[in-house]
Parts: structure tokens; sequence; C-alpha cells
């Protein structure tokens, strides 16, 4: 009787139907990678921080027999002194391969953000050999006035990339690379601090600092050689012997040093109040020795670390494994320049950077079968079509199309629009 009874509800139950949504089994591995996309996003305010050491009249190629010349004792000498200028014209040096670069960037490329320019150190008297050890304490050009949004701005754009460059070409270089302090007076800058009704709080805030040498200038280092310090901790920035400790009145016994700690110090401070900072390497000694470890420091605390968003190492210079295809960032965090076009080239790739492109993206991880991709806009799935998206399995790239493109194109900070991607990428 107990079995008879049963089947009526067996059957009862073949009768109905169900929706059932595809879920994957807890089992099978899956990455998510979700993406507020905000494209009329705008555009960010750039401080450029420029190096005009004394370090910079130094010719970009000091193997060039152009760039020996005849000093004021009448001895063949390597340019790039005040006393030993470069000719020009035949030696390059990197102050005029800084100008030339930054002048056809700013040319071509003035309106890709809302720019301004502070120099460092600021111009003095260099007397007895003491370096010129006095950082950034002025703008030389304003950022741009806050606007609500970047309608209409590009002929104010323009006329301030226009005074950058006018202001970086009448550049002397001379004296110290005081860049902890410098970064530490743009962090009370208001243009890249403050926030009003007239300023959308979603612009970024970032310092580009272009650097040739390695920074130093901090009085109160603690690796002091006058004071028993270790020549090894000193790590002298002003060549050989020339932190000795053996002439305190040069001034040079705690100024001469590496001042690695307290500038990436600084660096981290500008990131906790919101302000990003780009490095970049200009000068062919930051190959080799304490530069690059240091500008890495600093370019990894500075929030904008070089990147190889398509997993290769061609982005990266090139060299074998310099590019980390799981994190997509690169080996070396700063971007190097050894000379001009170098560093045209990585003003254009970091520029890259400030444009939005929401209808296009390459994947962080590949699924296992194509079928195995689903897209959620704002929590959504959606199928492809051809007013929706289409996926590229080989170059596992999705595509969207249409009204869907128009969308994210339309989104803004206030209005944005959630795109996430799960990937299934075993089964």
């Amino acid at each position: 009787m107990r079995l008879l009874s049963l089947v009526p509800v067996a059957l009862s139950l073949s009768c109905q139907t169900y929706d059932f949504e595809r879920v994957v089994p807890l089992f099978v591995a899956q990455t998510t990678d979700k993406t507020i996309v905000a494209s009329k996003r705008l555009k960010p305010n750039v401080m450029l921080l420029v190096d005009n050491s004394g370090s910079m009249l130094l010719p970009v190629n000091p193997a060039d027999p152009d760039c020996m010349v005849t000093n004021l004792q009448g001895a063949r000498v390597l340019c790039g002194s005040a006393s030993a200028a470069c000719p020009v014209a035949t030696c390059p040096t990197r102050s005029s391969e800084l100008q030339s670069a930054m002048g056809a960037f700013l040319m071509n490329s003035g309106t890709i953000a809302r720019l301004g320019l502070t120099v460092f150190p600021i111009p003095g008297t260099v007397a007895n050999g003491v370096l010129g050890c006095d950082p950034s304490t002025n703008i030389t050009v304003e950022l741009p006035l806050p606007t609500s949004d970047d309608a209409n701005t590009e002929p104010a754009l323009n006329a301030t990339a226009q005074a950058v460059n006018t202001e970086v070409q009448r550049l002397k270089p001379q004296g110290g690379t005081p860049t902890a302090a410098s970064l530490e007076f743009l962090g009370t800058y208001a243009g890249l601090t403050e926030s009003s009704a007239d300023r959308d709080d979603f612009r970024d805030d970032l310092v580009l600092l272009l650097t040739d040498g390695l920074p130093n200038c901090n009085g109160t280092n603690a690796n002091n050689l006058c004071t028993g310090g270790s020549a090894t901790a000193c790590d002298c920035t002003t060549g050989q012997g020339g932190c000795s400790g053996t002439d305190p009145m040069r001034g040079l016994c705690s100024k001469g040093c590496l001042d690695r700690d307290f500038t990436v110090q600084k660096v981290k401070e500008l990131r906790q109040k919101g302000i990003k900072t780009i490095v970049v390497g200009f000068g062919a000694e930051l190959s080799a020795g304490s530069g690059p470890a240091v500008l890495d420091a600093m370019a990894r605390e500075g929030g904008f670390p070089r990147a190889c968003p398509d997993a290769t190492d061609a982005e990266c210079g090139g060299a074998p494994g310099s590019c980390n295809a799981t994190t997509k960032q690169c080996a070396t965090s700063f971007f190097q320049a050894a000379n001009g076009t170098e560093l045209g080239a990585a003003l254009r790739k970091i520029s890259q950077g400030f444009v939005v492109t929401p209808c296009e993206y390459l994947l962080k991880a590949k699924p296992s079968d194509e079928r195995y991709l689903t897209v959620l806009i704002d929590e959504v799935s959606t199928v492809a079509s051809p007013t929706t998206f289409s996926y590229d399995f080989n170059a596992n790239k999705v595509t969207f199309l249409g009204p869907l493109c128009e969308r994210l194109k339309a989104s803004t900070p206030r209005h944005p629009v959630s795109v996430e991607f799960r990937i299934v990428e075993r089964f």
C-alpha cells in the first residue's frame, strides 16, 4: 500500500518544469574580474616635478669623443660642468635631450591631462663646492583652475602646456637633488589636495617625477660621515671622495649621502593623501648601482608602476622575464630613459594610462572553453550578440558592441557601469 501511494506523487512531480540557472560547481577553478567603468573619467591633474640639478649638464653618451673638451686649465676633460660646458650641437646633454623630448610631448599631447610644473632645486649660488640644496617652495606653472567637467577646456589646457614648455626650455641646471623635500612641498599644494564643489572627486592627482640623479641634500640624514658614519651606508652621490667627511665646511657630511629612505617615505605620504607618483629615471647610469633600487622603491610606493597589460616582455624593455605575466607588471617599476628618444617613448607610454578604452577588455585569465565565460553588466548576466559583445577566444579579448558599448562610453564617475567577467579556468 505504501508503494502504491508513492506512484501518483512521482507522476505528479514528473509533470512539473523548472527554470535552472547554470552554476559553476564549487570544485571548479573560477576567476572573477570585476571592473567599475567610468569612461568619461575626468582628465587627471599631473604636476611635473623636474630635476634641474647640476648633473643634468652631463652628456647622454659619456663615451662620445665629441664630449671631450678643453677646460679653463687647458686640460682635456669630459664636458658637463659649469667650467666645461658641452657643445650641445655635437654632444647632447641630459638637459638638452629632456628639453627636446618634453617640447615634442607637450606640443602633441598637451591636452591629455591638466598639467603643471615644479622645478628643483631652486636656482641659487653653488659656492666652494657646496651643493645647491634648496628644494621646491613654489609652483613654476600652476595647474589649471578646477572645473566640474572637461567640456571646452582644450584651449586652456594647450595654453598651460605651452607655458610649461616655455619654462622647461629655460632651465639652467645647477646644484643637488633635494627630491624628498620637493615631494613634501607638493603634498601641501592645494591644486593636488583640495576638493571643492567645482571639482569632481574622481579626477586623479598625480606627480610625474623626472630625475636623472639619486636623491640627496638631506641635512638630517642619519648617514653622516663627519660623525663617524659608514661610507657604505652613506653611498655618496657626489662622486668619488665627495663625501669623505674630511672637510665639514663643504656641508657634504650628510647632504651628499644617498637619501633613499626619506624620499621613499615622502612618496608614501603623497599616496596616503591620494596623490600618486610616477617615476621616470633619466640618465644612462640609472641602469646600475644604487639608482635602480632607489627609483624602483619610489615607483612601487607611488602607485603607478610600469605595467605590461599584454603580458609580454617587450612592454618592459625586452629582457626575458621582465614582465610578470600573472600581475602584468614589469620587474622594474619605474620608467627608464637614457636619451631623448627613450624619454619621449616613456612619456607616451605613461600618457596612455590616462586614456580609458571602455569597449575592449583583455581578460586576466583564460577560460578552458569559450562557453565558460560569463559576462555580467550591473550584475545581470548578458549573452553574446551583435548588440552586446563578442569574445575572441584566441586573443582572450572581449569587445562590447552597439548599444552596450555606447552605454559604457556614456558612463561617468557618478553614474558608473559594473562590468564583471566570471571565468572557469579548468573543467
